[in-house]
């Protein structure tokens, strides 16, 4: 007799984004997954996983703004936790190779059966594993499935946009001096940042948690104080 898991990962209520320049093959999962979030470039991936947290990833290997290894690549330093699927339109070794590098979940071809892309995304929900909270000192912690940053007791820190992408930006290269020009990029979006703007912000995220929790590594960028387990 089959045991009712109880804790079970849902689709209906899962947060997805399709990466695809292929009207087809948008237009079939969007028929099958009402929600899903749609980028059509590189710059619009990393803007919508900036601003919202994703439960999968679907790539279609036929891009034209961008190459399937530039955004396996991209996709892997960012989000690695976050489980992929790449849909390849051919058997070529370089985009499968691509795709294992990256982290792939599973790979699908085209023509797309959209039944075993609910299965995969189904599976890669409930098997993957997920590293959803990351610990820093004074018990403050950033919980990555409901994208949030607290305090001991489960206070919600209440940081800006700003804030929050630095923050982010910093964890994702937690091993890294992450230098001002990459802060620039990917917290500013390329605009207008002096260095005393990028201060002030490292100061407030200081205040609402505590000092050492961002590190300046003289005159090269700044680094993560994340608790080691």
């Amino acid at each position: 007799m089959l045991k009712v898991i109880k804790n079970i990962r849902k689709i209906d209520n899962a947060k997805l984004l399709l990466i695809s320049n292929d009207e087809k093959t948008v237009k079939e999962i969007n028929k099958i997954f009402e929600g899903c979030y749609i980028a059509d470039s590189l710059r619009a991936t990393l803007d919508l996983i900036a601003e919202k947290p994703f439960d999968s990833i679907i790539i279609d290997s036929e891009l034209k703004q961008t190459s399937l290894y530039e955004i396996c690549s991209e996709l892997l330093n960012i989000v690695p936790s976050i489980p992929k699927i790449v849909i390849l339109a051919n058997d070529k070794e370089e985009d499968i190779i691509t795709s294992i590098n990256a982290g792939a979940y599973t790979i699908l071809s085209k023509p797309l059966k959209v039944m075993d892309l609910k299965f995969s995304i189904l599976m890669s929900l409930n098997q993957t594993r997920r590293g959803d909270k990351i610990e820093f000192d004074h018990g403050v912690y950033y919980d990555e499935y409901r994208d949030q940053f607290f305090k001991a007791g489960g206070v919600l820190i209440d940081f800006t946009r700003l804030e929050k992408g630095f923050l982010k930006l910093l964890i994702s290269k937690r091993t890294d001096v992450v230098d001002y020009d990459t802060i620039k990029d990917v917290v500013w979006k390329g605009k207008d940042m002096s260095i005393y703007t990028m201060r002030n912000i490292v100061n407030k995220i200081r205040q609402k948690t505590y000092y050492e929790i961002i590190k300046n590594q003289s005159n090269r960028g700044y680094t993560l104080d994340i608790k080691s387990r």
